[in-house]
């Protein structure tokens, strides 16, 4: 059984919201041009995504958020970030998975703690591998660098009429 299919049953019976919304995103300051891109995690993987497997689209509920996550990245060093540019991304989007709500977590025998591992991304990755099987267009996650939500929006979604993503906005540089 591959880890994926352990959790396929479970997913099938969790319900799916909608979400309509503001998400941001951070990016290096030369790449706002291409803000709603999924190529970085296409290459590097992140917690929901295995490198070269797919790509996917991280969104953060709030800027602090967006900066933590990259903060994260180099090791809380500020000095270490390179420029970067926020951009505000209106969110419609239709089958997402809320794994921030504690039923579907501890339906998925699962907690919070555990798809925030910061060493550990075998469990979340072989949950959205599930969800993505599924049919799922994205993740409702929490974040792993500070409190609040992420928005794991799976690159095949970004073309279906289930899933509107427009960034309205870009501010840069973002400090």
């Amino acid at each position: 059984m591959s880890a994926a299919s352990r959790w396929t049953s479970t997913l099938e019976a969790l319900p799916r919201i909608r979400i309509k919304s503001t998400f941001y995103r951070m990016v290096r300051a030369e790449e706002a041009d291409s803000i709603l891109s999924t190529g970085p995690s296409f290459t590097y993987g992140g917690r929901y995504n295995r490198p070269g497997e797919f790509g996917a689209l991280y969104l953060s509920e709030t800027p602090e958020i967006c900066e933590q996550e990259k903060l994260k990245q180099v090791g809380g060093r500020r000095e270490l970030l390179p420029p970067q540019a926020l951009g505000f991304v209106d969110v419609d989007i239709r089958d997402v998975l809320d794994l921030t709500d504690e039923d579907n977590l501890k339906a998925l025998g699962v907690s919070a703690q555990h798809v925030t591992d910061l060493l550990d991304m075998a469990l979340p990755q072989a949950i959205a591998d599930a969800a993505r099987d599924l049919g799922v267009r994205a993740l409702l996650v929490p974040s792993a660098a500070t409190a609040g939500k992420n928005l794991v929006v799976f690159e095949e979604s970004l073309l279906q009429p289930e899933c509107k993503l427009r960034a309205t906005k870009i501010q840069k540089p973002f400090t």
